[in-house]
């Protein structure tokens, strides 16, 4: 088991995590589960920027296979 320091600054408390516990980003969320406090990485809520773009198959052989008719769309009036 690990520990970390705690680190007053202001009214706030910083948790200095050792090295093999860094975290990808910038925010986490934080729950709670009884006493203990979770920190969580914060997901992306939008595909980072020209992710689309990127994306090029350019195999031929790569194509979407048929999806068949479309069924009618049920009257809900």
């Amino acid at each position: 088991m690990k520990t970390a320091e705690i680190v007053q600054s202001g009214g706030a408390q910083l948790v200095k995590l050792p090295k093999e516990s860094h975290v990808e980003g910038d925010t986490v969320v934080i729950r709670h589960e009884g006493n203990a406090i979770i920190l969580e990485p914060l997901k992306p809520t939008a595909w980072p920027p020209g992710f689309f773009e990127r994306i090029h198959i350019e195999d031929p052989a790569f194509e979407r296979p048929p999806q068949g008719p479309v069924p009618p769309a049920p009257n809900l009036g």
